[in-house]
């Protein structure tokens, strides 16, 4: 600023005053005296905020200024400020416009900021007046802080640039150094769809000269969503009667809008449902006096309509719990009433149902009631075919059940019955094989082992039988013990050799030493380790591969039983481990079976507290059996 002349500056502007690059001041002319009331010397070297803090610059315009010097700094360009109030320490209220400019260095960087003061206007304020103003604007800056009111002062140039915003901008996604920054204008914040007639709005309100206007639409937020505001500002003009600026307010109504627009939308619906409706609907007025009614409440009571309006809800009804239920709509409560209802008037008897409301005004009076009527012949004629239908249903279910024990008790008997000869059966057969009774030509051996084989696999179908047999009477009983999970697969594996030779299947054993023994039932789970692998070699072509794992985890022992065989469809795999469950008929064709075995591993596995589940990637791909058992 040095060299400047005061005289020429005077002469541009009435105030004008400068701060540094620290926000210090290092001009402030005699202008500014005359305006501020405040002496060069007491500013000179101090910090702006200072100097706002003796001119009692108000919150709000504080913040808009600040704002403003921000933007100037940052773009490096001049901007106009409008209509800021300072408080004179003579008690002076000083309106001010002009204009804020970055000082820029030789080397074009930015050194502070010239402030010039083009315009203002001043009044005195008596003590006490000045006292209230300050107490004013601390309550009016308090309200406007939790106020959902936005605050805004834009100039009238296309599309209106902000100079100051509301922080409560946020409300609509927005922070005010979008709009300060020069980022964002007025116009961005306007629906496309609307702006046009904004733009032909506010010029016709410039063009007729007016302060004051009112309007609204619809806005974007910064998520792109659209709501509803209305406007209201005062439209401020220079001195030479051009529009300048514009300072006003606007406030989100979409919640108004959509209610008028839910309102609308719900009489024509209301009417429509009124006049269309299956049930019968009827209003009426604090009185109990029948109003409106559709036809089909006609149709329910049994008498014309102009003899159903004007009847009273209490007065005319003999029926005790209908009274109660229309009563409760005087005590500003709901209404339910259900049973066979007998009309005064016509003396019709029909199954009904009725729901009461009571009809409040906006300003809280009560203005009667709505009554929606069902007639439920049907329902309860429906209700009594459907006693009749359970009851016949029960008894059928009953039946069953006995039916059922029967097929229990059947199948355990028979079990029992085909356990007895089978051991005979297989007990001269193993005596025949160890050529106990004379010597067996290699015919005669084939035979014998073929017969062997069958004794075998019937004797696991019969005690099969038995054991689900146990398992739906409660009578499965466990003995636990510490027992060897390797020993039993290799007695399995053993027993078993001769199927496995037969199929010419290649076995790989892989189970550490030193396996921890488990809590189990030794015979149990021979018979399920014994299902499964069975499973394998059945359903294995010959030449396959079994692999029998086992693997030592933090809880469990887990058993893989893995095949080469024809796999299982991976949407099946669920249903496995059910009951008498076999694929398709065409497999229990080919390969045999009874769709046991896997059911009574799982009942064995859960005894034992343990999981077992399958695995396959679909047909022709294998199958993996999982067993985890507790250690």
């Amino acid at each position: 600023m040095k060299g400047l002349p005061d005289k020429l500056l005077n002469s541009l502007y009435k105030g004008i005053w400068a701060v540094d690059i620290n926000n210090k001041f290092i001009y402030f002319n005699e202008g500014m005296e005359e305006i501020t009331g405040l002496s060069r010397n007491k500013i000179i070297g101090k910090d702006l905020k200072y100097f706002m803090e003796l001119a009692q610059l108000s919150v709000g315009d504080e913040g808009h200024f600040r704002e403003l010097a921000v933007r100037v700094k940052d773009t490096l360009k001049p901007s106009r400020y409008h209509s800021l109030q300072f408080l004179t320490p003579e008690g002076k209220l000083s309106i001010q416009s002009g204009h804020i400019f970055p000082m820029i260095n030789r080397d074009d960087k930015y050194s502070g900021i010239i402030c010039t003061v083009e315009s203002f206007s001043e009044q005195k304020i008596r003590e006490k007046t000045f006292k209230d103003m300050l107490s004013s604007k601390k309550k009016l800056e308090d309200i406007y802080k939790n106020s959902p009111v936005v605050a805004f002062l834009c100039t009238a140039e296309k599309d209106w640039p902000i100079e100051f915003i509301s922080d409560n901008i946020s409300q609509f996604g927005y922070t005010p150094e979008d709009f300060t920054s020069g980022r964002l204008i007025f116009g961005d914040l306007i629906h496309p769809d609307d702006l046009d007639l904004v733009r032909m709005d506010v010029s016709k309100l410039e063009g007729e000269g007016k302060q004051f206007f009112s309007m609204e639409y619809r806005m974007l937020t910064k998520s792109s969503e659209i709501r509803w505001v209305v406007e209201r500002s005062l439209l401020g003009f220079d001195e030479e009667k051009r529009p300048s600026y514009y300072q006003g307010i606007f406030i989100d109504i979409t919640e108004r809008k959509l209610a008028e627009e839910a309102l609308l939308e719900s009489e024509k619906k209301y009417r429509f449902i009124f006049e269309n409706s299956p049930l019968g609907i009827l209003n009426f007025d604090d009185n109990a006096n029948i109003s409106h009614c559709n036809d089909n409440i006609v149709k329910i009571m049994g008498i014309p309509k102009d003899r159903v309006i004007g009847m009273n809800m209490i007065r005319d009804i003999d029926d005790r719990e209908m009274k109660e239920a229309v009563k409760a709509i005087f005590s500003r409560k709901s209404g339910h009433y259900e049973g066979k209802y007998r009309n005064p008037l016509s003396g019709k008897v029909t199954p009904i149902k009725a729901d009461y409301s009571p009809n409040i005004s906006d300003d809280g009076k009560l203005l009667g009631g709505v009554g929606i009527v069902e007639d439920i012949t049907a329902r309860i004629e429906a209700e009594e075919a459907l006693k009749k239908y359970a009851e016949e249903l029960a008894a059928a279910n009953e039946e069953l059940k006995t039916l059922d024990r029967m097929k229990d008790q059947f199948l355990s008997n028979v079990s029992h019955e085909l356990k007895t000869p089978l051991t005979s059966i297989k007990g001269y057969t193993e005596l025949i094989s160890e050529e106990s009774l004379g010597p067996l030509t290699d015919k005669q051996k084939e035979v014998e082992t073929t017969v062997l084989r069958n004794a075998e696999r019937l004797k696991r179908l019969v005690e099969s039988l038995l054991f689900i047999s146990r398992v739906q009477s409660g009578n499965v009983k466990y003995v636990f013990e510490p027992t060897s999970i390797a020993e039993i697969i290799d007695m399995t594996l053993l027993d078993l050799k001769i199927q496995i030779d037969q199929n010419k299947l290649n076995v790989k054993r892989r189970i550490p030493d030193n396996l921890p023994l488990i809590n189990g039932d030794k015979d149990k789970l021979t018979d399920m380790i014994t299902n499964i692998v069975d499973n394998s070699i059945k359903f294995t072509p010959e030449g396959g591969t079994l692999t029998c794992t086992v693997i030592e985890e933090e809880e469990y022992l887990h058993i893989i039983l893995k095949d080469t065989g024809i796999g299982i469809p991976p949407d099946l795999i669920p249903m496995l481990f059910q009951r008498f469950y076999q694929i398709d008929a065409t497999r229990t064709r080919k390969y045999g079976g009874t769709g046991l075995g896997l059911y009574i591993c799982k009942e064995i596995v859960t005894a034992h507290k343990g999981k077992v589940w399958a695995k396959s990637e679909g047909e022709n791909k294998g199958t993996e059996i999982h067993i985890q058992l507790p250690k």
